[in-house]
């Protein structure tokens, strides 16, 4: 993975106000020199890279870095090692991300006064195009919840917990190779379906309704994304006409999605499709989101998104509808935007599945 070369691109995007900058988001450190420990901040200057850490992380360090910047390992305060490194540099003026803290802020603002800059996303902007590395991390992680998946609809029937489905899958990816889950894994069973991000409880699955599960798996520190929304046996007609509904919205999103397509355009094509079916006011969530090092990433499908899709971006596409008191469906996917069309990155089957009762 050519580091140096993604630290090349970040200086490309500094501006005349600095020529240092901090990097304190520890995804963005990560993308920039490989580190993935949980204490680090990488400066980056216009000549070279310094990344400093403590004692616990001085092994992991060497392995992850190499040479892609200066590792030093700071014995007793953080800040002033950084600011003697940074006036070794001959910094005059710093530009630092917004996920500083305001500590440090304060302490850097003592130190350079006016000349202290915040930059907006610079990092995040390079990250939004995976190159081949990701991609490779991004299958694999998709590989992996796709293999559970698999495995839990093997598993799952009437009597279990939400809580159960969740450690059932979540173990399933585990065993796969999984470093975490994605995110808080959501299964929602029956009426707390319709709930869009219902955290999985005590209640028990039922023959005759439906069951959301909306999870991913990291790899590499990559995530991947997808929701299901199964049948526990013979699936009702209200059910089957919604499923068509939402899968109708995300098959017209996805063949809109593209190269140079504005993100609120795509959101509006799968919008209309549910509005027109008379669910408007039952899909109050963005058609999608990109995701990478962080589950959630710029740019979004959504309504007030006019950045136009790029080359290498990968974007979920899920739309949904949820109705109070019965349940609610959503279907997601997600996909690499290449000039030659999509790459898909989700392998799991989206029609409607029925899960056969066991007893």
């Amino acid at each position: 993975m050519n580091h140096s070369k993604r630290i090349a691109a970040l200086r490309e995007l500094f501006t005349d106000n600095y020529n240092g900058m901090l990097i304190t988001n520890l995804n963005n450190v990560r993308y920039l020199c490989g580190y993935s420990g949980s204490c680090g901040t990488l400066l980056v200057t216009k000549k070279d890279a310094v990344f400093f850490t403590d004692f616990r992380y001085q092994e992991q360090s060497a392995a992850e870095i190499g040479d892609a910047a200066e590792i030093v390992i700071f014995k007793n305060n953080q800040i002033e090692t950084m600011k003697a490194r940074i006036k070794k540099a001959r910094i005059k003026a710093l530009g630092v991300e917004k996920s500083i803290n305001i500590r440090q802020f304060l302490l850097f603002s003592d130190e350079f006064k006016k000349d202290l800059y915040p930059t907006e996303n610079l990092v995040e902007r390079l990250r939004q195009i995976k190159d081949a590395d990701e991609l490779k991390s991004l299958k694999k992680a998709f590989a992996i919840a796709d293999g559970a998946f698999a495995e839990l609809m093997k598993v799952i029937k009437p009597g279990m917990t939400e809580n159960e489905v969740a450690a059932h899958l979540e173990f399933f990816m585990k065993m796969a190779g999984s470093e975490a889950p994605s995110f808080a894994t959501i299964i929602a069973s029956g009426p707390n379906s319709s709930c869009p991000h219902h955290q999985p409880g005590s209640r028990k699955l039922k023959s005759g309704e439906m069951v959301k599960i909306d999870f991913g798996a990291v790899a590499d520190g990559y995530h991947s994304d997808m929701t299901r929304t199964v049948f526990l046996g013979k699936a009702t007609a209200k059910f089957k006409k919604i499923y068509a509904t939402v899968l109708e919205a995300q098959k017209k999103a996805i063949k809109a999605l593209k190269v140079g397509a504005i993100c609120k355009d795509i959101d509006s094509v799968a919008r209309k499709v549910i509005t027109d079916a008379g669910y408007g006011d039952n899909f109050g969530h963005g058609l999608g989101h990109s995701l990478g090092l962080d589950v959630h990433e710029a740019p979004s499908l959504s309504q007030k998104c006019e950045d136009e899709v790029r080359p290498g971006v990968t974007l979920t596409v899920e739309p949904g509808i949820y109705l109070p008191g019965w349940g609610g469906i959503r279907i997601e996917d997600t996909f690499m935007v290449q000039e030659k069309g999509l790459l898909r990155l989700t392998n799991t089957p989206n029609d409607l599945f029925e899960v056969t009762i066991r007893k």
